[in-house]
């Protein structure tokens, strides 16, 4: 069996505000539990307008980046892995 598929970006509608075709500037963090890295899910979201803007998954070590940026507010929603725990908020994120 055959499958045709498309690869079409994962970007929201009208995030050409907060996104550039560049590398732009980044966010970059790690996720700890307890002063122990953690692998989870990261969420960017635009402060004004709540918008998703990029999902990713950290790696091994809790790292994660978000790149192609303009400068603008995010806050960031890190998820725990087994959801034991609320996700975790860091507002006010500008990238550099």
């Amino acid at each position: 069996m055959l499958l045709s598929l498309k690869v079409v970006a994962a970007l929201c509608p009208n995030a050409d505000l907060v996104l550039t075709s560049n590398k732009g500037l980044s966010i970059k963090g790690k996720v700890s539990e307890k002063n122990t890295p953690i692998p989870c899910r990261v969420r960017l979201f635009e402060k004004l307008s709540g918008r998703l803007i990029a999902d990713a998954q950290t790696d091994s070590s809790g790292n994660y980046e978000f790149d192609h940026l303009t400068e603008t507010k995010f806050f960031i929603v890190a998820h725990h892995p087994q959801n034991q725990y609320n996700a975790v908020i860091q507002d006010n994120v500008v990238p550099k």
